[in-house]
């Protein structure tokens, strides 16, 4: 019985931890923050917790990624580096290395990691990266395709009004 309750109350908090490490808060979800915290909180009463609000920014876009990787297909075909043709992945793990900001990462025995992913950038990030290497492209001569009616050339054009 105690392994069933200690699981059951283990399962609870992770569920709640997925809930609430990457939780948009607003007015309107403001009461169930507060709930959960407090749930968390007596569940534990002898562990302290680390708490980090910062303002929301979504996560990049199916459209940013899209186009990050057609660029990637666009160099993998263009580019011969000293007679050498490299995949869309080597030249994501290039870019990433140069121009992707490093997050951390929670591992699952509680220390944390710094790693180079897109996956973790929010909308401008993923903006600002996909301007580094369209800068690094255009500076080694490589033409990458902006499509007229993707997200990242109506920002450009948003910005250039």
């Amino acid at each position: 019985m105690g392994c069933t309750n200690c699981y059951s109350g283990y399962m609870w908090w992770v569920l709640v931890w997925i809930v609430v490490k990457d939780f948009k808060l607003t007015i309107s979800s403001l009461g169930f923050f507060i709930a959960e915290l407090t749930k968390m909180i007596t569940t534990n009463p002898n562990k302290a917790w680390r708490v980090n609000i910062k303002g929301w920014r979504e996560s990049r876009s199916i459209n940013q990624n899209s186009l990050y990787w057609k660029w990637m297909a666009e160099l993998s075909k263009q580019a011969k580096i000293q007679g050498k043709v490299f995949s869309g992945e080597v030249w994501a793990e290039f870019f990433k290395k140069y121009y992707c900001p490093s997050k951390s990462v929670e591992m699952p025995l509680g220390e944390s990691s710094e790693v180079k992913t897109t996956t973790n950038l929010d909308t401008g990030e993923m903006h600002h990266y996909l301007n580094n290497i369209q800068a690094w492209c255009m500076s080694e001569g490589y033409h990458l395709t902006i499509p007229s009616d993707c997200e990242y050339q109506q920002l450009i054009d948003k910005q250039e009004e």
